[in-house]
């Protein structure tokens, strides 16, 4: 769709706009008659008629049969078409890329992975146009990645890092999440945070210091990257995976011994933050219940009574997390446009006194 996030708000023609995303966004979450549409959205009916009859000749959305839940003469639900369009989520994993196509609602239709080398470029523009639906609208891709990949698209695309896409994986799921802490542990380690709907990365969390030595990639000593990263375990223990590492007791001591500076990052992190709680995301999120107990017993310690409540959780998502936070930010992005219904809220809640 390409809004402008900086669109002058008072414009009529930027105001239609606006309306459409917001009835966009709310049959995101569900089917809906176009009269609650115009109750929860508080949009006369005659405008949210014309932006439902516009959006049904475009075939964005579509009926989803009667509402029988309301009094009176039954009206018709609508609901996003799902098949109107999609999104490509592009994972960047070490030595290959995890290729998927979602469609309008996020649900992803499939899934391929393509090794490194020459010919990836080619390889991925064959296999998108493998995977592309007819007639569907391609809108956009979002890219999993710590680092510019170099990829060229046909399309619009956005870059995000893992624990971005962990993270909206998880708020997708669970909803709001704000102010909760976000920890990808995987072979690296990275945090992001949810503050006023927005994921705001956390690039210094991994080099906070945990040991007193320990050389880490960024060139310092003793970082918590160098102590307790996936990276780390995996190459001191010998172990030959991270199903192994998290399922054979052999390791529990040096996963115990990774888990203490761990706790001591996240309690600084909790308490500069004002995190409310805290999700591990990424192949360690794997570990038994036993060492998220033995976790959530040395953040608590280290933490001041006030903040005794802040829990340790265990991904939902679990290893499909950055993919599907990946095609998420895609769709927020170049579809719903999350960002600028979410800058006008903000703008909604500001109330300025005028002097007469």
């Amino acid at each position: 769709m390409g809004y402008n996030s900086f669109m002058d708000f008072s414009r009529p023609d930027n105001a239609r706009t606006i309306n459409r995303l917001k009835v966009l966004s709310e049959l995101r979450m569900g089917a809906c008659s176009k009269a609650e549409l115009s109750r929860r959205l508080d949009i006369n009916k005659v405008s949210i008629g014309e932006i439902c009859s516009k959006m049904t000749e475009e075939g964005l959305i579509e009926s989803a049969g009667k509402d029988l839940s309301a009094p009176g003469r039954p009206g018709t639900l609508l609901s996003i078409n799902s098949k109107a369009g999609r999104v490509f989520s592009i994972e960047d994993g070490g030595k290959s890329f995890s290729v998927a196509v979602s469609d309008l609602l996020g649900r992803i239709l499939r899934y391929e992975r393509l090794p490194k080398g020459d010919a990836f470029q080619d390889q991925l523009l064959r296999l998108i146009e493998k995977m592309s639906a007819g007639d569907a609208r391609i809108y956009g891709a979002a890219i999993a990645s710590e680092t510019e990949t170099g990829i060229s698209l046909p399309f619009p695309s956005v870059r995000i890092t893992h624990s971005e896409a962990e993270a909206e994986a998880e708020v997708a799921r669970l909803g709001d999440l704000e102010s909760f802490l976000f920890i990808s542990w995987s072979d690296c380690i990275a945090a992001t945070i949810r503050k006023r709907e927005m994921m705001i990365p956390l690039p210094d969390f991994p080099h906070m210091k945990a040991q007193k030595e320990g050389n880490c990639s960024c060139g310092g000593q003793g970082c918590l990257e160098a102590a307790a990263s996936g990276r780390h375990l995996l190459e001191t223990t010998g172990a030959e995976s991270y199903r192994s590492l998290l399922g054979n007791a052999v390791y529990t001591d040096a996963i115990k011994r990774a888990l203490r500076p761990m706790a001591a990052a996240l309690a600084e992190a909790v308490q500069a933050l004002s995190a409310s709680s805290v999700i591990i995301t990424g192949r360690m999120a794997m570990m038994s219940d036993e060492m998220y107990a033995y976790l959530q017993t040395m953040v608590s310690s280290l933490l001041p009574p006030a903040r005794s409540d802040v829990t340790i959780y265990r991904s939902s998502a679990g290893e499909n997390g950055a993919r599907e936070g990946t095609a998420l930010k895609a769709l927020d992005t170049f579809f719903y446009n999350t960002e600028l219904l979410s800058r006008l809220r903000a703008i909604e809640k500001i109330s300025v006194p005028f002097l007469i």
